[in-house]
């Protein structure tokens, strides 16, 4: 995953489902990565969906689907 994403969406994407971490809201999130939590919500659900967006057009989608 890190080859094809930023530290930050890598970092979102590791958080939101506690791929080798605890699993984190978007608020703490939005802490760790020093995002502004009053737009936490929205800003972690956009960085995700890119993220996931970047992995499905450079890995077999099934791939990105069953790893998340």
């Amino acid at each position: 995953m890190k080859q094809h994403l930023t530290p930050i969406q890598y970092d979102v994407l590791r958080m939101s489902y506690g791929l080798d971490c605890d699993k984190y809201s978007a608020n703490d999130i939005a802490a760790k990565l020093g995002i502004s939590v009053s737009t936490a919500h929205v800003r972690i659900s956009q960085i995700k969906r890119d993220a996931i967006q970047v992995l499905i057009e450079n890995v077999d989608s099934s791939q990105v689907l069953d790893y998340l």
